[in-house]
């Protein structure tokens, strides 16, 4: 199971970890504005990834799937919530003032690297602190 802890909410972003198999990643949404389509992060809760085809980030991208009222929740390569449409950009590191993630392409390589023989996985998203 992949989590993703939020840990840092901001007028106009969110900063978390995302954790899997004893790596971390750092990741940057959108902030918190109700679950509204392509302008605010998704709900916490348990959800199912699944791969899809996508014609900007290519085969077997991992999407959030059954996330009520919102579709096309993916998690791909970006540094800061701009670069992001209601999904999930990740990074092997943190901007000063936690303004984005860094390494997003390398962090990208990684993660899709370490979940290449899965076609499904189940996620956790939740607010928390670090320890």
């Amino acid at each position: 199971m992949i989590e993703l802890i939020r840990f840092g909410s901001f007028k106009d972003r969110t900063i978390g970890r995302l954790t899997y198999n004893g790596e971390h990643f750092y990741t940057v949404e959108k902030p918190w504005l109700d679950n509204q389509q392509n302008v605010s992060c998704i709900p916490v809760g348990y959800y199912k990834l699944v791969r899809v085809d996508s014609p900007r980030f290519g085969k077997n991208t991992w999407q959030i799937a059954d996330v009520k009222g919102r579709t096309h929740i993916l998690i791909h390569v970006g540094n800061t919530a701009a670069d992001v449409i209601g999904c999930i950009a990740i990074g092997m590191g943190l901007f000063p003032q936690l303004q984005g993630v860094s390494s997003s392409k390398v962090a990208i390589e990684n993660f899709y690297t370490m979940t290449a023989n899965l076609d499904e996985e189940e996620i956790i998203i939740r607010n928390g602190s670090l320890t």
